[in-house]
């Protein structure tokens, strides 16, 4: 029973701590700053090198790359997925 309290307890901390990056996502204007899901421009963390960069906008020609605005969505995608992976964990843990 502790753990699933303290699952619980993570959980809701942690989802103010999603809550809050969702918020600065926003207020940089990144929310599109990755047209693809699960990744950013088909790769799995944003591109950095600048042969990634031509491949991502060769890829999506229609989403101009801005690192300052992928850099916000993979963070705050990535802790979401976290979240929905503890919010799994306890519902499989009640029973």
């Amino acid at each position: 029973m502790t753990y699933i309290r303290n699952l619980s307890l993570f959980g809701v901390l942690f989802g103010f701590v999603v809550v809050a990056l969702g918020a600065w996502t926003r207020l940089v204007d990144a929310g599109l700053g990755c047209p693809d899901w699960p990744g950013c421009y088909g790769f799995v963390v944003f591109p950095t090198s600048e042969l990634d960069v031509a491949i991502a906008e060769q890829r999506f020609p229609q989403f101009p790359y801005d690192i300052n605005k992928a850099i916000p969505e993979v963070v705050h995608r990535y802790f979401a997925a976290t979240l929905g992976l503890v919010a799994i964990v306890l519902s499989f843990s009640i029973f």
